[in-house]
């Protein structure tokens, strides 16, 4: 448990974190001897005559630090439950909850042929993917009749795969208030499997299903990747998977008029620095993201 906090910690802190929390320290030693200049005393009235300057040196320094770890520590805990902000006019939140208490077009994760079978192999009970089709089981000939049916899409028809049809990834189909997407590759072993490039291909794809589709409503997303999906190559963290979400909205260009929402689970929102997307999300929209790399 110690070990688990201390890594969380560690994770948090990031170099944007310290000239945040020091530029907030400076602004309140600052103040600090702002006011106490206003009220005509200084750190010498409040110690012995004894006290040299290495002391109020450090007496500063102590001061210095202690303001920097309460602004880092007000800084990170203003992003834990949530964020908002906007990309091409589009209001979007971070948000932690229940992806299924949320109003809206809700996007739910499948496999490429649009699996059902929810028996621990193909689909896990514990996915998202199982969660929905557990308490839709009443309504799977539905699904399945809603999967089977040409919907409107410029992704194209699927194609044949030994008697199954694989369908593009970013490929949405429309049930009730859901979007079924298309998001992983399986493999011989049923396993979901993805590369980065395909990862931002099928979001770029995706929003733009979207945009057919949404009609209006605001789209609900999970964080897509965050669950058992492997990634060939290095692992994104959860901070990098959010930020491709984004940075593909934020390329299409598309404008969803009702908001976008993303959901995190408390567990997945506990390993993110949410606190740093306020940043890019603030340089993208001044046009200096670019230029830093953001």
């Amino acid at each position: 448990m110690l070990k688990a906090n201390f890594e969380r910690i560690a994770h948090m802190i990031t170099w944007p974190l310290v000239e945040k929390s020091a530029k907030w320290a400076a602004a309140g030693v600052a103040g600090v001897s702002t006011v106490m200049g206003v009220v005509g005393v200084t750190l010498a009235d409040f110690l012995p005559g004894s006290f040299g300057w290495v002391v109020r040196l450090l007496i500063f320094a102590a001061a210095f630090l202690l303001f920097g770890v309460v602004a880092a520590v007000i800084i990170c805990c203003s992003s834990r439950d949530g964020i908002n902000f906007e990309i091409n006019s589009t209001e979007v939140e971070v948000k932690v909850g229940d992806l299924f208490s949320f109003d809206g077009v809700k996007v739910i994760p499948f496999d490429e042929y649009f699996d059902t079978e929810v028996d621990d192999k193909v689909i896990s009970r514990n996915s998202l993917n199982g969660i929905f089709l557990e308490r839709k089981a009443g309504h799977r000939d539905l699904i399945l009749r809603t999967i089977a049916e040409s919907q409107q899409s410029a992704l194209g028809e699927p194609e044949d795969a030994g008697g199954r049809l694989r369908y593009r990834l970013g490929t949405v189909k429309a049930f009730e208030d859901y979007a079924l997407l298309a998001f992983t590759h399986m493999d011989e072993f049923n396993r979901a499997h993805l590369e980065r490039g395909q990862y931002e291909e099928c979001l770029l794809n995706m929003w733009d299903e979207l945009d057919r589709m949404y009609a209006g409503r605001r789209v609900v997303l999970p964080l897509l990747g965050s669950g058992i999906t492997r990634f060939k190559g290095t692992q994104p963290s959860e901070d990098d998977l959010l930020r491709c979400m984004l940075c593909t909205l934020r390329a299409t260009g598309h404008r969803f008029g009702a908001g976008v929402s993303i959901v995190l689970t408390k567990k997945t929102a506990d390993k993110m620095r949410l606190y740093e997307v306020k940043d890019y999300t603030d340089a993208w929209r001044q046009g200096t993201g670019e230029k830093n790399g953001l």
